[in-house]
């Protein structure tokens, strides 16, 4: 058995509820909306070279996301009809499941961590974050931006989010931009179906998924 086949976990529940397991049913609207969550408190401009960017990525992992953040009114009406809220349990991911769940149950998992993402090793050169960032798309065009581990931990997240909304129905799903690319094939290679018409890649953008009936 893999080892992430029990590491969900309910991180977050309202003060003095009692947690526990729902009835299993089979619901009929069953839905996953994959969302990336807000942006971060950690912000840094100007140019970095390579040590530099790694001490960023460090401290952006451990960051929330910012004071003002607030997740689009559209987003917020579809979380209304949701029946699981579940994130990943990096704390950027819960504190944006937290602005939609408004009380519900938020359950986190590593399954739905962002991927490592290592950049490509450019000793001497400083570039803004933008820059490094590209290199992680020329690592993504040569197939080079997940290993064989997190490619598994994608194929089991997949199946996780797919259980949970045959007894949930509706799931919205809380994770990073990278993880949610390769998790949006997943469900495809799976014959889930895209609701979403155009995908955004920004911050609180939505992608849906539905299984062919």
């Amino acid at each position: 058995m893999s080892s992430y086949s029990l590491t969900a976990r309910v991180v977050w529940t309202p003060r003095g509820k009692v947690v526990g397991e729902k009835e299993v049913i089979r619901l009929v609207n069953r839905k996953v909306v994959l969302i990336r969550h807000g942006r971060s408190s950690h912000v840094v401009k100007g140019l970095l070279d390579l040590d530099a960017f790694l001490k960023w990525r460090e401290a952006y992992e451990a960051a929330g996301i910012g004071e003002n953040e607030v997740p689009p009114r559209e987003l917020v009406l579809e979380a209304q009809s949701a029946g699981a809220f579940v994130s990943s349990d990096v704390r950027r991911a819960i504190e944006s499941a937290r602005l939609l769940a408004a009380g519900r149950d938020v359950i986190a998992s590593p399954l739905l961590r962002e991927l490592s993402l290592v950049p490509l090793r450019l000793p001497g050169l400083r570039l803004p974050l933008m820059g490094w960032a590209l290199t992680y798309g020329v690592k993504w065009l040569m197939r080079r931006h997940a290993t064989p581990e997190e490619e598994q931990r994608v194929r089991i997240a997949a199946q996780w989010l797919i259980d949970l909304s045959a007894r949930h129905g509706e799931v919205i799903v809380l994770t990073h931009a990278s993880f949610r690319s390769l998790l949006a094939k997943e469900f495809a290679r799976r014959e889930w179906k895209p609701v979403t018409p155009r995908r955004r890649s920004a911050h609180w953008s939505a992608w849906s998924f539905s299984p062919n009936q």
